[in-house]
Formats: C-alpha cells, structure tokens, sequence
C-alpha cells in the first residue's frame, strides 16, 4: 500500500515537463524499445546456437577423421608386432653375423618395405632389440640406442601402443613393445613415424575461420596447433601458454575463466589426446553486427523524436510556468522587487497576475513588520536606559554623602565624576550608536563605582587595542554584561580574590570585546538559558537581541561558563565608521 502511495506522490510532485516526457515514453518509447530489444535478443541467441552447432561439428568431425588415420597405423603397430614368422627371425639365437644378415633379407627388409609401399604416409618403421648384433639400415638397431629417451621407461612399463609428438620439429611417432618376442627371451620396440602433417590435416580443412586449435596429451603438452583467424582479428589468437592460464579446466561450463573465449573439446579415441577449440565470444556472433546496427539506428531515430516532441510540447506549455517558477525562487531569496509580466488571460495568466499581487502585499506586510521590530528594540533600549537600578543610585548617593561627611574631596570628586561619566554616556543623548571608545569610557565609569561599591574586593583587567576606538558600536552592550559577571560570579566567591578581565581586538574585518571574570561559573544549560526569554534577567538577553537585530544573526552574543572556574561573554561585530 505504501509503494503505489510514494509512486503517485512522487509522480505528483514531477514537473510538468517530465510528466509530458513520462506519459510519451510509456506510451511509445518503451513499447518500441522492448520490441527491438526482445528481436534482437532472439536473432542472436540462434545465430550464436547456428554458431556452436557448427564450430561442435566440425571438432567432432575433424577429431574423428585424425582418429581413423591413427587407427590405420595402430594396426599397422600390432600387425608387426604379432607378426609369428617376423618374430622368429629376430628372437632366433644367430651364431653369426651372416646367418642373422640372411634372415633379416628374406624376412624383415620385404615386410617393412612392403608396408611402406603401401602406405606413404609412414616415413619411418625401425625396431630396436636387444640382441641386435648389428645395425641393419633404419629398420633394426640395438635397443641401447633408445634407453635414454625420456619415453623409455613409459613404454616399457606397458604393452599397449603410445604415440609421442614434437610439434617443433614436426614429428609424430608411435613406440610400442613387440610382445611376441618374450616367446624367444627377446625385447624389442617398435618405431613407427608418420607425416605430421597428415594425420593433423582434417584440422585445417575447413570453410569455418577466426578460430584457434589446441591439440595436447595426457600430460597437457603441447601435440599440434592451428589458427584461422582473418588480418584484422590476429590479436585474438592464442600462444599456449596464454592459453593454459585462462583455466582451461573451465571448459566444463564453455567458457575460458576470463569469459573472454567460448571453449569446445572432445577426446581422442585412439590416443587418448585432448582436442582444444576456442573462439573469441565477441567473434561468435559476428554476423549479427549488422542487426546490431539497424536497432541502435532505430532505437536512435526514436529517442531524437521523442525529445523533439518533449521539447515543443515543453516550449508551448511550460515555458510560462517556468518563468514564474524563476520569480518565485527570486521572492524566496527575498527579493520582493522583481515582477512577473502575466502572459494571457488563460488559467496560467492568471495565476502569474496572482502571483504578483501577493508578492506586492508581502513586500507591504514585510516593510510593516520590520518597521514595527526596530521600532520595539528601539523602545526596549530607551526602556533599559532608564531602568536604572534605584538601590545602585541610592547606595551612590549615599556614598557620597558619607564621603563628604568624612571630608574626603578627592574621593567624592572621583566618584561624583564616574558616575557622571556613566549616566552620559549610557543615555548617549537618545541615540544607540557611539564608538567603541565612548563605550569603554562608559565601562570604566561603571567599574570604578563598583570598585568603590565593593570596596576593592576584586581586580580588574582592561586591554584595549587603541585600534578598535575609532569605530562605532551599539551602546550599552558592555555593561550588562559586567554587572552579570559581578552579581552571579564575583560576589558569591569564597576561595579566591574576583578578577574581571574585559580585552577587546581587532581580527579581520571584525572587533571583539570579550568579557572574562574568575567567578563560581554555571551550567552550560544555564548560560545558554541567559540570553532566551526564559532569563529573568533582562540586560544580557536585551544586548544580544539588540546585536543580532542590528549586525544580523551571525554575530549574536555567545556565552560559556564552567562551574567552578568563571563565564566568558564574546561579542563580535564588523568594523563600523
């Protein structure tokens, strides 16, 4: 329930424009884009199938011609080797050399040449005994001549008949035991090697290209290779040794481990060799490139209309709708001077017209609200200026009655001057702006009375940069600020002598007063509650709206305390003349 309520909020709030867009592309746009994507889908997935049938084919084919012209020698090997009469000759104890010369003329030298008449492909057929006195053309040689091939101990481990290949030198030969001749207390191996090039032929006889062929043993060495791959595919052609680190183990799913090659192979029958096919995937359905074509062309053509189409629709319906979309974000930055020119008398028209008849009574309304805020601030200060403290004024006057009594000028004119210096400068004539150095002659005045008031019971520490004097400033907003840190830090200390501290600096573009006292301190919830209308206080709270209205909310008064160890007041307004 919740998803189609977000899905139609979400289409609600769209711009109109993206709704237009939305409605033509379900409409038209995706159904075309499904059809030519499923068609295209479709033809590759059977020209790709057409693809494996074949290249699968022609592995089996070529594997099974290779295997036939194998057999042929296979039986060739046995033939030989079961020969009875062959046998006899070369297992018979010779006594001399001319005797076993003899046999080998009427019996070996016809038979092997006439296997070799017969079948052309076969280079070479030599049998190595072990009681060979001597070595008889290239069909007998003593067997010690072959006891260090590193297939030796393979072949006569086993009586069946193994094929070895040395793809280099273009050599393939197969080497068995004569097993006949353990009748006659003999050993022999019989040689034979064939074209190398024949019996892999069916391999390179074939109309298919961009295709590469592994042939390897049971110990994954190399037995023959071949490649077709047109000029301008060469970089896909495989050594084999890069062909043996793309994981051709992988060959049980079809695919190389990189996913790069589509892998075919099938086993020989006769050798017990492994035929390799591989083909790049990007070459397998090559065929299909124009099809690819025509649906990127189409799916193009269809994209340009449809943003043709957006755009018209957009130019003829929207473009008064955004341009009073730009007035309304220029009235949200506040600026309630810009107009919007209807545009017709249709239903958009008149709401642009609405729109401007409420930005005029808003500007008017603002004006109003802004006037009437100074014009309190400016109450409340005049109120805070003559909020004088009667017990402070009574406790001044007292003193200096008592001061005359005691016949003390000096000190009564000390005093009498303070607190005419105070009362000055605090009323300032009615007006909220003085400089910064007729608001520290303000804040002494006022120190050195409760100085006197508290009979220098604390110290004070005044540094002024001589910099900052000439610039203007609020009145009145230090000395709330020290009376605070004399009413609720300094007079409730017990353990230690009060120190007030006021420093004031220039940084920047800016000027810093800063107000420090030693006192017992408050909470942080406490300091912050000072300056928000909850304070029962009122200076402090008073000096902070009074900043923040004049100078703007960035530079509103800050205070931190920590109980136990003192407040500090920070205010910072921008250089003023």
């Amino acid at each position: 329930m919740k998803a189609p309520l977000r899905l139609n909020n979400l289409f609600r709030n769209m711009k109109l424009k993206y709704k237009l867009a939305m409605i033509y592309i379900i409409a038209g746009a995706i159904p075309m884009c499904i059809l030519l994507v499923f068609t295209f889908y479709q033809m590759r997935d059977i020209l790709r199938e057409r693809e494996e049938e074949a290249l699968s084919s022609y592995l089996y084919q070529a594997s099974s011609s290779m295997d036939n012209e194998i057999a042929i020698y296979n039986n060739l090997a046995s033939y030989i080797s079961f020969d009875q009469e062959l046998a006899q000759a070369l297992g018979y104890q010779y006594t001399s050399s001319y005797d076993m010369y003899e046999q080998l003329t009427t019996v070996l030298d016809p038979t092997i040449t006439s296997l070799l008449y017969f079948h052309d492909k076969v280079e070479r057929i030599t049998i190595y005994l072990d009681k060979a006195l001597v070595k008889h053309g290239t069909t007998l040689a003593p067997l010690s001549e072959i006891t260090g091939e590193p297939w030796y101990a393979e072949v006569m481990l086993s009586n069946n008949l193994h094929w070895y290949a040395d793809p280099e030198n273009t050599s393939l030969f197969a080497i068995g035991k004569m097993v006949m001749l353990n009748r006659y207390n003999a050993i022999g191996v019989l040689y034979t090697r064939v074209d190398y090039e024949s019996v892999f032929k069916p391999f390179d006889q074939t109309i298919l290209h961009n295709f590469g062929i592994f042939v390897t043993d049971e110990s994954d060495n190399l037995v023959y290779e071949h490649a077709s791959f047109d000029p301008e595919n060469e970089d896909f052609c495989l050594t084999f040794e890069t062909f043996k680190e793309l994981n051709t183990s992988a060959a049980a799913t079809g695919h190389s481990s990189d996913g790069k090659y589509r892998l075919f192979s099938c086993d020989s029958s006769s050798t017990g060799w492994r035929i390799w096919l591989y083909k790049p995937e990007t070459l397998l359905i090559s065929s299909i490139t124009p099809i690819q074509l025509v649906a990127a062309v189409a799916l193009c053509v269809s994209t340009l209309g449809a943003a043709l189409c957006i755009f018209m629709i957009s130019w003829f319906i929207t473009r008064r709708i955004t341009r009073l979309r730009n007035h309304m974000e220029e009235v949200e930055q506040g600026n309630f001077l810009s107009t919007v020119q209807p545009g017709g008398h249709d239903e958009i028209g008149d709401l642009m017209e609405g729109f401007d008849h409420m930005r005029q009574r808003l500007n008017t309304l603002i004006t109003e609200v802004s006037d009437s805020r100074i014009k309190e601030k400016e109450y409340e200060m005049r109120a805070l200026q003559a909020q004088i403290n009667p017990h402070f004024l009574y406790n001044s006057l007292s003193l200096i009655n008592w001061k005359a009594l005691e016949a003390g000028a000096q000190d009564i004119s000390q005093i009498t001057l303070s607190l005419s210096t105070f009362y000055r400068t605090a009323l300032n004539r009615g007006s909220n702006i003085l400089t910064v150095a007729d608001e520290i002659n303000n804040m002494k005045s006022y120190l050195d009375i409760q100085l006197v008031m508290h009979d220098y019971e604390f110290d004070t520490n005044i540094q002024i940069e001589e910099s900052i004097l000439r610039y203007k400033t609020l009145n009145l907003i230090l000395q709330p600020l020290i009376e605070n840190a004399i009413v609720h830090g300094i007079d409730m200390l017990t353990d230690r002598r009060g120190v007030i501290t006021i420093t004031g600096r220039e940084n920047g573009e800016e000027i810093e007063l800063i107000v420090e006292d030693n006192g017992v301190g408050m909470e942080e919830a406490q300091a912050q509650k000072i300056l928000t209308e909850d304070s029962k206080g009122y200076g402090v709270r008073n000096v902070n709206e009074r900043i923040r209205l004049y100078y703007g909310e960035p530079y509103a008064l800050t205070i931190k305390s920590t109980p136990g160890i003192g407040t500090r007041a920070f205010i910072h307004f921008p250089k003023q003349f």
